[in-house]
């Protein structure tokens, strides 16, 4: 388009006349076309790649602006990121603006941790040719890294609707370059505003090469996405925390991440996981799971992460519109299905679902017969104790009913296998579940076998949390006795002992009341 200078014109006045001042004309009315365009990086071994890919950017806001910024006109790209905007000639500059309102999808991609200011990418208007403006956006830039998120996240939100018909609430991401530098983590609802956040991480200041930031690893924004839709539409069995590979973790723990990540890898249909670090030549490929086939050497069995994820996986795959079925495992639920085999058992009374109570679920519900699920359990390399062990988790704590355990996040190898892990591993932290059936006030006292102190090694932690594992109380001291005396509600109750330090082991008496 042609950019208007605007003159203002003088005449000389006559001898003894005033000035006559001539108003520069209104600017004329302008029609622009385009399509926006964003660059993308893929994963390389080492770190996401030097090559681009050029996508584009569907439904996003397009403003012209005049020069002081003000918008002079507003519309939206189309599903193949082409739009028609009116505005008038004194437009000097495009914004693209990285959120998405699209039939009940509604997105965005935030420079602040409240969701209130959006990236915005600016593209300069040049005097040229007629025709199609090409609007891309840089790599160079975040509002690339921004968009690619945010068309991620889209795709996740429209696999959702296409598998079961539900629309998610309100739901944003918090990620900058250098600025997000904690962890990529979803984070539940921001205050009572009804809009859902995870946060992503940008990588270390100007040191995007060599840190790692995720604005182009798929499988983790899809991961931390599918978080958010398991808590909207199913349950939570999770209280959070790290979870490393090649350790059996807190079942509940890793029900919630290996689903996790069934879910990004199904969005995906590649059957792949993968985070990087960095930039080629400068990173590397710290995860590369391939969910069809397994993780050689890792650890399998009741607290795995991974075995999650491809038990799911191989329980979806081979549907119309889904991921393929490399390995023949013989069910075929479907995402769908799985999905909504997840939803209808959160509505089970207590729900807290594990890997294990999860393959019993579809027994009972006619689903899938225990034939076909010990069959992907053997072609996945799952332990078919997964069906057979009558173990409970969580386990059931009859009120005024003594019980006993061991916390082992110490010894090495720990008991079930692999290194030690105090924070979460499936030695350290012991479950239990009780219903109250009326409002009460329950008492839960942990009598240490031992000084209850990190210089013996004893230190246990007493933790009470809601059914969906949200905090109530804890008690976390170095006493051989904590207690926790908590007014509740009828319900369930999820109760947690729990290693209170870097490594602890000892034995324990577990009594509660309610009065």
């Amino acid at each position: 388009m042609r950019l208007f200078a605007l003159v203002l014109p003088w005449a000389f006045a006559c001898a003894g006349a005033a000035p006559v001042v001539v108003s520069a004309p209104p600017p004329d009315p302008i029609t622009l076309q385009g399509r926006v365009t964003f660059d993308v990086r893929s994963a390389t071994p080492r770190g996401v790649s030097a090559r681009r890919e050029e996508r584009i950017a569907a439904y996003v806001p397009v403003r012209a602006l005049r020069e002081n910024g003000e918008a002079i006109g507003e519309t939206l790209t189309d599903a193949d990121g082409r739009f028609t905007l009116e505005t008038t000639s004194d437009a000097v500059r495009l914004a693209v603006i990285a959120e998405l309102s699209h039939e009940g999808h509604e997105l965005m991609v935030t420079t602040d941790n409240r969701g209130e200011t959006p990236h915005v990418g600016l593209w300069q208007l040049e005097a040229q040719e007629p025709g199609s403006l090409r609007v891309h956006l840089s790599d160079d830039d975040p509002i690339a890294g921004a968009m690619h998120i945010l068309q991620t996240m889209f795709r996740g939100s429209h696999a959702v609707r296409e598998w079961t018909g539900r629309e998610l609430p309100p739901f944003f991401c918090y990620w900058s370059r250098g600025i997000t530098t904690n962890w990529s983590f979803y984070s539940g609802e921001v205050g009572e505003t009804g809009r859902y956040r995870i946060e992503l991480l940008g990588g270390e200041p100007n040191a995007r090469s060599t840190t790692d930031t995720d604005e182009h690893d798929e499988s983790i924004i899809l991961h931390e996405f599918g978080h958010f839709v398991m808590d909207r539409l199913s349950s939570s069995s999770s209280h959070g925390g790290s979870h490393p590979r090649g350790v059996l973790i807190d079942p509940g723990l890793a029900w919630e991440e290996g689903r996790a990540t069934w879910f990004a890898a199904t969005v995906m249909q590649n059957g792949w996981y993968q985070d990087t670090v960095g930039v080629e030549p400068y990173g590397e490929l710290r995860v590369h799971h391939d969910v069809e086939r397994g993780i050689p050497r890792d650890l399998r069995g009741f607290g795995s992460e991974a075995g999650v994820a491809e038990i799911l996986y191989d329980l979806s795959d081979g549907a119309p519109g889904g991921p393929r079925d490399l390995d023949d495992d013989g069910v075929t639920l479907g995402p769908g299905g799985v999905l909504q085999a997840m939803i209808e058992m959160a509505q089970e009374p207590g729900a807290f679902p594990n890997m294990r109570s999860f393959l019993r679920f579809l027994i009972r519900t006619n689903r899938a017969t225990e034939a076909q699920l010990r069959h992907i359990l053997l072609i996945g390399s799952h332990p078919v104790e997964l069906l057979e062990s009558d173990d409970e988790w969580p386990i059931t704590l009859p009120l005024g009913t003594p019980v006993s355990g061991k916390i082992d996040g110490l010894s090495r190898p720990a008991p079930s296998g692999g290194p030690p892990r105090p924070q979460n591993g499936i030695d350290a932290v012991a479950v239990y579940r009780f219903e109250l059936r009326e409002a009460a006030t329950v008492e839960l006292r942990l009598t240490i076998d031992g000084t209850g102190t990190g210089q013996d090694h004893s230190d246990l932690d007493l933790q009470l949390r809601d059914i969906r594992s949200d905090a109530i109380a804890a008690s976390q001291g170095e006493t051989p006795t904590e207690v926790i005396s908590q007014r509740l509600e009828p319900g369930f109750y999820i109760v947690y002992v729990r290693d209170g330090g870097r490594g602890n082991r000892a034995g324990f008496r577990l009594e509660s009341r309610a009065y």
